[in-house]
């Protein structure tokens, strides 16, 4: 299941856009008086612009060469992002169940954003990392108030499996090309010390059956198209 879009809500456009084009240096796609689009290797992610009192956030992740986490870190740091440190004064996660490794870091809206090297998927490149290593958007969160509930839902209605083993507050829904990642509500946010909330969310994925999903009562909506 790869992830080609996703649509989010900002109340912080102009930061946003300087942050991924001018710090991150990722190429613009497309943009407006209120909306940008920014590319992620194969994938594009839009910010909007939105009115409202709050304030949203979210957490995605960006797939990197299984090879190269480290040299992701000092390309960050180089640039002058800050890594999320863990209590064990760690700036990575290793999964053994996943075979991988993950960084955490916040956008200039607040978004809690990985990086993660997936050691089962090659091949490794021999070139120095930049933006142009991203591969692709891998994983988007979903907050969800019953993730079991959703979880089931998913499987029926659009025939996507749990990916590894979950738990009543987080499961991962489609395989290592792309992943939603159903979080309950109130929820901390892997990498970061935030609870995680429902924010509008607009995801376009390769799928096997064509159509538009709604999760139940939630603001999100699920595009698939023919892969």
């Amino acid at each position: 299941m790869r992830i080609q879009h996703v649509q989010l809500l900002t109340k912080h456009l102009g930061q946003l856009k300087a942050f991924y084009i001018n710090e991150l240096g990722l190429p613009l796609a497309k943009d407006s008086d209120n909306t940008f689009t920014v590319g992620i290797g194969r994938s594009g992610l839009t910010f909007v612009q939105t009115r409202n009192a709050e304030d949203p956030f979210y957490h995605f992740a960006f797939d990197i060469p299984r090879n190269k986490i480290d040299e992701s870190i000092a390309w960050l740091q180089s640039i002058g992002v800050a890594i999320h440190v863990f209590p064990d004064y760690s700036n990575r996660v290793y999964s053994e169940s996943w075979n991988s490794t993950s960084i955490y870091f916040h956008d200039a809206g607040g978004n809690i954003v990985e990086f993660i090297a997936r050691h089962d998927c090659g091949p490794d490149i021999d070139t120095p990392f930049t933006a142009d290593s991203l591969i692709s958007i891998s994983e988007i969160g979903l907050v969800v108030s019953d993730v079991n509930k959703v979880k089931d839902a998913m499987h029926a209605d659009c025939f996507i499996n749990e990916y590894k083993n979950g738990h009543e507050s987080f499961a991962a829904v489609g395989d290592e090309d792309g992943l939603f990642i159903l979080s309950a509500t109130g929820r901390v946010w892997l990498g970061s010390d935030i609870k995680a909330q429902v924010f509008k969310t607009e995801v376009t994925v390769e799928g096997s059956q064509a159509g538009v999903y709604a999760v139940g009562e939630y603001p999100y909506t699920l595009s698939f198209v023919g892969s």
